[in-house]
């Protein structure tokens, strides 16, 4: 049985030497990451392509109406 509270303090260990060693490390930036005012983008709306499902159908070897028939893992 896994023990995840003995994985766990291995990991904080790992992660805790880890920033010690890059904390003594020459010219590393000291500031990890950036902040940004918001946490998301804002959305862009795009036009849509009118000929692309026409294109995509015409490209498509196996279809059914309004349906690309595919199969998964096959080459």
């Amino acid at each position: 049985m896994i023990d995840k509270t003995k994985i766990k303090k291995q990991i904080e260990k790992v992660m805790h030497d880890f920033i010690k060693e890059l904390n003594k490390a020459e010219g590393v930036k000291q500031d990890f990451g950036s902040e940004r005012d918001k946490s998301t983008r804002d959305v862009i709306k795009k036009d849509q392509d009118k000929d692309f499902r026409k294109l995509m159908f015409e490209n498509a070897p196996k279809k059914n109406q309004d349906f690309i028939l595919m199969e998964k893992k096959h080459w």
